[in-house]
C-alpha cells in the first residue's frame, strides 16, 4: 500500500481510503493571470504520480483541480498597474474572461507536455458564486463567521484546531497576517470570507451582505465540498499553501460541516533555480517554452523531478536539465533497441525480483528516486533486454515518460532509409570511406546513426542534439577558466551582455569595432539567454572578426555572472564594459588609456554618480571624481581585477551592480572617475523598458538592498565629506 507524508500528523501513513478501492482527490491549481512556471508544473507532477500510483494499485481515482480565474484577484491585478500582456490584450478589447481563459488553455498545453494525466473536474472559482456564499451563510449561522462593514470575516478563535496543519500558534500566526491592520477585525489573525465591493469595482456578485467578492480560501472550500462532498481523503499543493491557504480552508470547512475535512495532506516542496528560489524579482522564473526553446524536451523535465523527493527541496540547473535529457535519451534508445528482439517464451524468474524491489520503493513515500535508481541497475543487470524492455515499460505507467511510444518517435523518411541502405552497402563492401561520408550527410541532415553488430539503425536528432550541433554552451560562470593571469594580448576588452534584442547588440558591437582604430582591441560578448536571433546574429559576426568571441549562455545567468565571464577572458590592458543600449560615436578609447594611466583611477567613464548618504545616486558628475560608474560604459585596468576581484554574481538583475562593483574598487583604495565628453550616446535600454513597473521596482529593491548590506556602514568611502544618515528609497 502507498505510504505519503501526510503533512497533519506529521509522518508517513499508509493511505486508508474512506470508501476501499476509491479515492477522492483534490489539487490546488492555478491561478489564470499568469503562465504556470516549472516550480508550479513539478508540484501537479507530485500530484500525478500520487494519482498514477494509487491507479496502479487498482484504485479508481477521482480527481479535481480547481482554476482560480478573473474573480477578485484579477480586479487587483489590474488595479495594481497589472502586467504589460495582460493590459495590452484588455487594451485590445479583451475581456478579462477571455484572458483568463487564455492562460488556463496554456495550462492545459503545459500539463499535457509533460504528461500530467488530466483531471476529472476543473472547476472555475467564478462558476462556483453561490456554493461559496451558500458556504459562508452556513458559517456564520454555525458561529464562525461575522459581519463587519460589509465584509464577513472567519473568527479564528472560536476554532480550537486552528494551526494543526502549520503548527503555527498563538502569536506565530501573527507572521502570517499582513502588516496593515484592518481595523474592522475582532482579531487581527481573522481572515476574509467575503469582501465588500468598491465604487467602481466591475469584477463583484450580489450577495446577502451586498455587493463584493469571496475570499481566495473560501473558493477551495466550496468546490473540494461540491464535487468531493464533506470529507474526502486526499488533498495535494506546494509547501507554500500550508500556510494560510490550507490551514484556512481546514478551519472553513470543518466549521462549516463539522466533520474531518481531508485525512492526508501532501505538499511538494519549493523548486530553487541555481540555488534561489524562483521568484520573477530574481529574474530566474522558467517557463516550459523556455526549457523548450533551448532545445530541451519537456519529458526531460519531467525526468529530472524524478530524481529529488517530493518534500525536497530541488534545485534546478539547466546542466542537470541536459543530464536528464541525455538520461531519457539513453534510455529510449534502450526501448529501440529491445523491440526488435525476438520474443522470450518466458521471463527469467529474476524479473519478478526487479518488479518488487521497484514498487516497494514507490509505496516507501514516493521514493522515485530510488526508483529510478533501481531502474538504471536493472537496464544495466543481465537480465536478457526482452525482460528489461518488459520491466521500464511496466514503470513507465508511473514515471509517465511515455517509453512506450519510441518507435513512433524514431520515424525516419523513406528517402533517409533509402541513404542508410546505401551506406550499409558500402561497408559490406568495405568502402568505408564512402560509408563515412555519407554518415557525416545524414548527420548533418539531423540524423543519428547507430551501428550495432546486429543492425545499423537511424533516428532524428533531439532539438538539444541539433542544438549543441551548432555552438557550445555554459551554464555558469564557473565553467569558463580564468586567463586574469595570463600577460596582455591586447590593448583593449569590449565586453557585452546581449540579452535578445539583436538590433541594439549589432549597433553596440558595429561601433565598437568601428572606433578601435589605433589600438588593439578584441570583443567579448556574452549571449546570456538570448531566444530570438541575437544568437545567430553573433556567431556570423563571429566567424568575420578574428579577434570577436561569443560565449553562449543556456539561459539567462545573471548580468554579473555574464560579465564575469568576460572578465575571467578578457586578454586586454584595459577593459571596457558596455550596455548594448549604448553606442560609441568617436574616439573613446584614447581617453580612457590616457586616465587609466593614473594608476590611483580604478573605473573611468562618462556616466558619473554621486550620493552623499548612499541612498539616493545621482548623475550629475560631468567631470571629476565620482561615487560610482554607471555600466553604460566603465572602464578600468585588467590587472586591478586581481586584486578587486570580480563581480558580486548575487546580482542577477544589472541595477545597482555597478554601484557595488565599483565600491569594490574604492575599498581598495582606487577612484571612480568621470567625464561626461566621451563621444556616445545612449538609445532605449529595453532591458529596463520591457519590464512591468512593479517587476522593475522589485528587482531594483533587491539589488539595492544587496549593496547596502556590503557597503552601508562604510560612508568613509564616499567623496562627500559630510555623509548624512541613511533614509530608505533607492534612485539608481
Amino acid at each position: 500500500m502507498l505510504r505519503l507524508y501526510n503533512t497533519l500528523t506529521k509522518q508517513v501513513d499508509e493511505i486508508q481510503t474512506i470508501e476501499p478501492g476509491k479515492v477522492r482527490m483534490y489539487t490546488c491549481g492555478p491561478t489564470v493571470y499568469r503562465y504556470a512556471h516549472i516550480g508550479n508544473l513539478r508540484t501537479y507532477m507530485m500530484a500525478d504520480w500520487i494519482r498514477r500510483a494509487l491507479e496502479i494499485e487498482g484504485n479508481q481515482v477521482y480527481h479535481v483541480k480547481n482554476i482560480t480565474d478573473v474573480g477578485h484577484m484579477r480586479q487587483e491585478l489590474v488595479e495594481a498597474g497589472g502586467d504589460k500582456m495582460i493590459m495590452a490584450a484588455l487594451a485590445e478589447g479583451k475581456t478579462i474572461q477571455e484572458i483568463a481563459q487564455f492562460y488556463a488553455d496554456s495550462f492545459h498545453q503545459d500539463e499535457a507536455r509533460v504528461n500530467i494525466l488530466p483531471a476529472h473536474v476543473y472547476p472555475w472559482a467564478t462558476q462556483h458564486i453561490p456554493e461559496m456564499i451558500s458556504l459562508v451563510e452556513r458559517l456564520m449561522a454555525n458561529g464562525y463567521a461575522y459581519l463587519a462593514g460589509g465584509n464577513v470575516y472567519f473568527d479564528v478563535p472560536q476554532f480550537a484546531k486552528y494551526g494543526n496543519l502549520s503548527r503555527n500558534f498563538g502569536g506565530n500566526l501573527l507572521e502570517g497576517v499582513r502588516a496593515e491592520a484592518d481595523p474592522l477585525k475582532r482579531d487581527p489573525r481573522d481572515f476574509t470570507l467575503w469582501k465588500a465591493a468598491e465604487p467602481g469595482r466591475d469584477v463583484k456578485w450580489d450577495s446577502p451582505w451586498g455587493e463584493g467578492f469571496p475570499g481566495w480560501h473560501i473558493e477551495c472550500s466550496a468546490m473540494a465540498h461540491k464535487y468531493l462532498g464533506e470529507h474526502f481523503d486526499l488533498h495535494t499543493g506546494g509547501v507554500d499553501n500550508v500556510f494560510p491557504h490550507h490551514e484556512d480552508e481546514i478551519a472553513q470547512s470543518e466549521g462549516a460541516f463539522g466533520d474531518t475535512h481531508v485525512n492526508y495532506w501532501v505538499h511538494g516542496q519549493h523548486l530553487l533555480a541555481d540555488g534561489a528560489k524562483m521568484a520573477k524579482s530574481s529574474g530566474n522564473v522558467f517557463l516550459l517554452d523556455d526549457l523548450v526553446a533551448r532545445g530541451i524536451d519537456p519529458l526531460s523535465f519531467r525526468y529530472l523531478c524524478l530524481t529529488v523527493r517530493y518534500r525536497h527541496r530541488m534545485n534546478f540547473t539547466f546542466n542537470s536539465l541536459k543530464a536528464s535529457e541525455k538520461a531519457l535519451s539513453n534510455l529510449r534508445n534502450r526501448v529501440w533497441e529491445w523491440k526488435n528482439l525476438p520474443e522470450l517464451a518466458e521471463l527469467p524468474p529474476e524479473t519478478e525480483e526487479w518488479r518488487e524491489k521497484f514498487w516497494n520503493a514507490v509505496e516507501n513515500d514516493l521514493d522515485l528516486p530510488t526508483g529510478l535508481a533501481l531502474t538504471w541497475d536493472m537496464v544495466r543487470s543481465g537480465l536478457p533486454g526482452q525482460a528489461k524492455l518488459s520491466l521500464l515499460l511496466d514503470f513507465d505507467r508511473l514515471f509517465g515518460l511515455d517509453l512506450h511510444q519510441v518507435p513512433a518517435q524514431y520515424q525516419v523518411p523513406e528517402l533517409v532509409v533509402a541513404a542508410l541502405g546505401r551506406r550499409s552497402a558500402f561497408r559490406e563492401q568495405v568502402n568505408y570511406s564512402t560509408a563515412d561520408t555519407l554518415r557525416a550527410e545524414l548527420a548533418s541532415s539531423g540524423y543519428v546513426v547507430q551501428d550495432t553488430p546486429q543492425v545499423t539503425r537511424i533516428r532524428p536528432k533531439t532539438p538539444l542534439e541539433q542544438l549543441e550541433a551548432r555552438w557550445h554552451w555554459v551554464s555558469s560562470s564557473r565553467e569558463v577558466d580564468s586567463a586574469l593571469d595570463a600577460p596582455d594580448r591586447y590593448d583593449f576588452t569590449f565586453i557585452l551582455n546581449a540579452y535578445n534584442y539583436a538590433e541594439d547588440v549589432q549597433r553596440c558591437v558595429t561601433a565598437m569595432r568601428a572606433f578601435a582604430q589605433g589600438f588593439t582591441a578584441e570583443i567579448i560578448v556574452i549571449d546570456n539567454g538570448s531566444t530570438d536571433d541575437t544568437a545567430e546574429w553573433l556567431e556570423e559576426y563571429q566567424g568575420l572578426d578574428p579577434d570577436f568571441q561569443v560565449i553562449h549562455c543556456d539561459h539567462v545567468i545573471g548580468d554579473a555572472a555574464g560579465k564575469n565571464i568576460g572578465l575571467k577572458l578578457s586578454r586586454g590592458k584595459h577593459i571596457v564594459i558596455l550596455d548594448a543600449s549604448t553606442e560609441l560615436t568617436g574616439d573613446v578609447l584614447g581617453p580612457i588609456a590616457r586616465q587609466l594611466s593614473d594608476e590611483s583611477v580604478g573605473i573611468f567613464g562618462p556616466y558619473g554618480l554621486t550620493t552623499d548618504d548612499m541612498q539616493h545616486f545621482h548623475e550629475e558628475v560631468e567631470k571629476g571624481e565620482a561615487d560610482a560608474m554607471q555600466a553604460y560604459c566603465m572602464a578600468f585596468r585588467r590587472e586591478a581585477v586581481n586584486k578587486v576581484g570580480l563581480m558580486h554574481e548575487g546580482f542577477r538583475f544589472y541595477r545597482n551592480l555597478d554601484i557595488d562593483y565599483c565600491f569594490q574598487f574604492k575599498e581598495k583604495g582606487y577612484r571612480v572617475l568621470a567625464d561626461s565628453s566621451l563621444p556616445m550616446v545612449r538609445h532605449e535600454h529595453r532591458q529596463w523598458t520591457e519590464l512591468e513597473d512593479g517587476q522593475r521596482d522589485e528587482m531594483s529593491r533587491k539589488n539595492f538592498g544587496r549593496f547596502l548590506r556590503r557597503w552601508g556602514n562604510r560612508p568613509d568611502l564616499l567623496i562627500s565629506a559630510g555623509a548624512r544618515g541613511f533614509e530608505t528609497g533607492f534612485h539608481h
